[in-house]
C-alpha cells in the first residue's frame, strides 16, 4: 500500500435531509449550481484533488496545507455571498474541516486516520466555518490573514488521542497578510550583502557542550549585527532549523537571503575542533571554509576569527569605525565561557532560562570589569523579564534594568541594548524624545538588531509617527521571519492609528492567531470594528474581552498606554465604551 502526507479537506451539507425531504429537485439543483459556479473552480484554483462525492458531502486531498485553508474558507466566504438573499429555510451552508496526516492510497481514494480526523472535524464545525487541526494552525498561522479561534484539545470518536481545534470563522472579508505583514515562499533579497546563521551543531556527543556551539554562533551574531552594510537574519528565527535537514539552498528562500553559515565544533578534553562553511545560495557554491584548532582555556577567540572573513568574504563595506566592533571585549577564558552560556540559556526564551542567563551574565560582569558585555546583557535580561510579562513586578524589573544599563553607558566600547533599555524607561515615564533619541542611539549601534528597530516603530507610534513606525515595524519582521506576536499587535495599533483600518482589523486578528489569549491584539480589533461602523462585532469581541479580563477597565488599559497626544488616547477610549467596556 502506498502512504503519503496530505491536506484534506471534508464537507457535507448543513441540514441536507430537511432540505431533501423538504424540495428534493430544488436542493440537488441548488448543489449542482453552486458546485460548478463555485466549489468545483475554487478547488481547481487550489490545485485540489476531488477524491470523492458522499451525498451531501466530498473530500478534496490538496498538495498544500496552506491551499486547502484557503480554498476551503474561500468556498464558505463565496457560499456567504450566493446565500445572500435566499429564503433562510432554502440557504445551503456547509461544514468544513481541514487535516494534515498521513493516508492510504487505493486506487484514486484514500483512507486512514488523516482522512478521519479531517471528517471529525467537519461534523464539529458550526455552520459556515471552517474547522481545523493543531497541525494545521501549526503550518498555517503565519502564512493566511484568517481569525483563528482555539476551541482547546477535544476528544473525537474513533480517534485515540485528542486533538486541538481552531475553528476559522468566514463571514467577512480581510487584507491579505503578504499585504500587510513581509511574508511569502520567497522574499525578495536586500540590497546589501545578505546572511543567516544557522545553528552550529555539536559534534562531541555531549549534550553539555551545546552551550559552545551556540555560544560561538550567537557571538559571532553579536558582533555582525553591528553592521550597517550587511543585512542579518535574527537568531531567535534560525532556532527551527536546528534539528532540520533544510538544504542551505531552501533556508535561504524561505527567509529571503543569499549567504548561509554552517558551523560545527567537537570538543576532546581541553581542545576544540570549530568548522565553518560560508554558502552562496545564488551560485550554489562555498565562497569560504576554514577549520579551526583552539585550547579550551587561552581565551579562545575563535569568533572574532571567523567574524573577520565573513566579512571579508561577502565584501561588506565598513563604516568608520565599525572594524574595532568585530573584535569581542570578552577575553577572559571563564568570563567568555559564562558569556557564552548566558547566550545560550537568554535566546532560548523562557523565563527560567532567561533567570540563568541573568546569573551567567553577572559572572561575567565579575570576572572582566573592563568589558562592558556583563552589565548590557543583565540590564537586557531584566528589561525581558519585564517586557514579556515574567517579573513579579514590571517597576521593579525595569529599575534594575536601568541600573544595570547605566553601567553598560559608562563604558566607551558598548553595543545599544542599553539604549533600547533606557528608551523603554524613557517612554514609561512619558519622556518621549528622549526615549526616541535612545532608540536612534540603539538603531546606530546595532543597525541589523530586529529588536532595536522594532522598539524604535514602538516610540515612533506613540510619538504619534504612524506612517514611520510602520515602516519600522515591517524591517524587524523582516529580519525575524518567525517573529513575535507583540511585533504584530503593534503593527495593527500603528495602522489604526494611520487610519488604515482594513489592514489593522488583518494584522490585530493575526496578532490573535500568533498569541490566543492576548487582550492587546483583541482590543485594537475592537477598536477597529467601532471606527469600521460593525458595532455588533465590536460588542460580540467587548463580551470576549470581559471573559477573559472580568476586571478589565478602560481607564486602567488607557494608564499603559503612552501616547505623547492625549487626544489619541481619548479617541481610542471612546471606542472602547462605543463597543459595550466599562470604564
Amino acid at each position: 500500500m502506498q502512504r503519503r502526507l496530505a491536506a484534506i479537506l471534508a464537507a457535507d451539507v448543513v441540514g441536507y435531509s430537511r432540505l431533501m425531504g423538504e424540495d428534493e429537485a430544488a436542493t440537488l439543483a441548488a448543489l449542482k449550481a453552486h458546485r460548478e459556479a463555485l466549489i468545483d473552480p475554487q478547488i481547481a484554483e487550489h490545485h485540489g484533488r476531488l477524491v470523492k462525492l458522499m451525498g451531501d458531502g466530498m473530500l478534496v486531498e490538496f498538495p498544500s496545507v496552506v491551499a486547502a485553508v484557503e480554498c476551503a474558507v474561500a468556498i464558505q466566504r463565496g457560499m456567504a455571498e450566493r446565500n445572500r438573499g435566499a429564503p433562510a429555510a432554502r440557504r445551503i451552508a456547509f461544514r468544513i474541516g481541514v487535516n494534515l496526516g498521513e493516508v492510504t492510497v487505493e486506487g484514486d481514494d484514500i483512507l486512514g486516520d488523516g482522512v478521519n480526523v479531517a471528517a471529525r472535524l467537519e461534523g464539529f464545525a458550526p455552520p459556515g466555518t471552517v474547522c481545523v487541526s493543531g497541525t494545521v494552525h501549526d503550518q498555517v498561522k503565519n502564512k493566511v490573514g484568517f481569525l483563528f479561534e482555539d476551541f482547546g484539545e477535544q476528544r473525537f470518536k474513533n480517534i485515540a488521542e485528542p486533538r486541538r481545534v481552531f475553528v476559522i470563522q468566514c463571514d467577512e472579508e480581510a487584507e491579505p497578510l503578504a499585504d500587510v505583514i513581509p511574508t511569502g515562499d520567497e522574499l525578495p533579497l536586500p540590497e546589501t550583502p545578505s546572511i543567516a546563521i544557522l545553528p552550529f551543531k555539536n559534534l562531541s556527543g555531549d549534550p553539555q557542550q551545546d552551550y559552545l556551539a551556540d555560544g560561538i554562533r550567537l557571538h559571532i551574531q553579536a558582533m555582525l549585527v553591528k553592521l550597517a552594510g550587511l543585512f542579518l537574519i535574527a537568531p531567535g528565527t534560525m532556532a527551527k532549523y536546528r534539528d532540520s535537514d533544510a538544504t542551505p539552498g531552501r533556508v535561504a528562500r524561505e527567509l529571503g537571503v543569499r549567504y548561509i553559515l554552517e558551523g560545527a565544533v567537537q570538543t576532546a578534553g581541553d581542545k576544540a575542533r570549530i568548522t565553518v562553511e560560508l554558502t552562496d545560495t545564488v551560485t550554489r557554491q562555498a565562497v569560504w571554509a576554514e577549520q579551526y584548532q583552539r585550547v579550551l582555556d587561552d581565551g579562545f577567540g575563535v569568533q572574532d576569527d571567523i567574524t573577520v572573513e565573513v566579512v571579508k568574504a561577502l565584501d561588506v563595506k565598513l563604516l568608520s569605525g565599525e572594524k574595532e566592533m568585530l573584535r569581542s571585549t570578552v577575553t577572559n577564558p571563564e568570563a567568555l565561557k559564562g558569556f557564552y552560556r548566558g547566550l545560550y540559556h537568554f535566546y532560548k526564551g523562557t523565563k527560567n532560562d532567561n533567570a540563568e542567563a541573568r546569573r551567567c551574565f553577572e559572572s561575567v560582569a565579575r570576572l572582566q570589569p573592563d568589558s562592558s558585555a556583563g552589565p548590557t546583557y543583565v540590564c537586557f535580561s531584566h528589561w525581558a523579564d519585564a517586557f514579556r510579562g515574567w517579573a513579579d513586578s514590571r517597576e521593579a524589573s525595569m529599575m534594575q534594568a536601568a541600573r544595570w544599563a547605566q553601567k553598560a553607558l559608562k563604558f566607551e566600547v558598548t553595543n545599544g541594548l542599553a539604549h533600547v533599555v533606557l528608551a523603554t524607561a524613557e517612554l514609561l515615564n512619558r519622556n518621549h524624545a528622549e526615549a526616541l533619541a535612545s532608540c536612534q542611539e540603539a538603531i546606530a549601534r546595532r543597525p541589523n538588531c530586529p529588536t532595536a528597530i522594532g522598539f524604535l516603530g514602538y516610540v515612533l507610534h506613540y510619538c504619534g509617527h504612524s506612517s514611520e513606525a510602520i515602516a519600522r515595524i515591517k524591517d524587524s519582521i523582516r529580519h525575524t521571519p518567525v517573529y513575535p506576536p507583540w511585533l504584530v499587535t503593534l503593527l495593527a495599533a500603528a495602522y489604526r492609528e494611520s487610519g488604515d483600518i482594513p489592514r489593522s482589523i488583518s494584522a490585530a486578528k493575526h496578532g490573535m492567531n500568533l498569541s490566543p489569549h492576548d487582550l492587546d491584539a483583541r482590543l485594537i480589533l475592537c477598536s477597529d470594528y467601532v471606527l469600521a461602523g460593525r458595532r455588533e462585532q465590536a460588542q460580540r469581541l467587548a463580551g470576549d474581552i470581559l471573559e477573559l479580563d472580568p476586571s478589565f477597565s478602560i481607564a486602567k488599559y488607557g494608564e499603559h498606554l503612552p501616547y505623547k497626544n492625549m487626544e489619541t488616547l481619548r479617541r481610542l477610549e471612546k471606542t472602547l465604551r462605543e463597543a459595550g467596556l466599562a470604564e
